[in-house]
């Protein structure tokens, strides 16, 4: 099983939808937070590209980066990182039947590490993959076939649990089954027809798997 991290495994979209408004006013580029509908599943160099698209080319996309980084950064710092309901639940239950597990984020790999030891759930995965190490971000597969090879298995051996349209399109074109759980997006058109399920919450997932699959 792969997972994608923010949105998926953590309410994190809508803090940083927060900062984006936040730091876009300090700025002076008015509230961005709307923007980030159009980013999910992009890494840090897609989502520079995006927003001096947008923006600009004279965006100050690096200083905007570290801007909202720090507040959601103090967001967290006194409130904790928002956990998914269920997310434990199905850590447990992947792990009672010895289903490998995997991370597949466009975070970069500082931010994923720290989110996924701050919750307490590190140990759980065989691998992370991070969008600071592929070249291309989603809606790209490369991530998902980086993943699935170090997880030593096969595409259509996996599934993965993806919230937004362009981290499903890359499972899909990675063979890889799709399963969305939706967060901001909730909707994956011209997908949807292609996953495995779409359930409402991570809640579901164990249930799902019992009733269609062998373990």
């Amino acid at each position: 099983m792969i997972f994608d991290m923010d949105g998926l495994m953590f309410d994190t979209e809508r803090v940083i939808s927060h900062a984006w408004d936040l730091v876009g006013e300090q700025m002076g580029y008015g509230a961005l937070g709307a923007h980030i509908r159009c980013t999910l599943g992009l890494n840090l160099k897609g989502r520079g590209e995006y927003f001096r698209k947008v923006c600009g080319q004279d965006f100050p996309f690096d200083e905007f980066t570290d801007r909202y980084r720090k507040e959601t950064a103090l967001y967290m710092e006194k409130r904790g990182v928002p956990v998914k309901p269920g997310l434990y639940q199905l850590l447990a239950w992947l792990e009672e039947r010895k289903i490998p597990m995997a991370v597949a984020t466009s975070a970069s790999r500082r931010y994923a590490e720290e989110k996924l030891r701050q919750t307490n759930v590190f140990s759980c995965f065989k691998e992370i993959i991070c969008g600071d190490q592929v070249q291309f971000s989603k809606p790209h597969p490369q991530i998902y076939r980086c993943a699935v090879e170090a997880l030593g298995i096969k595409p259509e051996e996996a599934a993965a649990l993806e919230d937004s349209p362009k981290g499903l399109e890359a499972a899909l074109n990675a063979g890889l089954m799709a399963v969305m759980i939706p967060d901001l997006l909730e909707e994956a058109p011209g997908l949807e027809n292609r996953l495995t399920a779409k359930l409402r919450s991570l809640e579901e997932v164990p249930k799902f798997l019992e009733e269609n699959f062998v373990f």
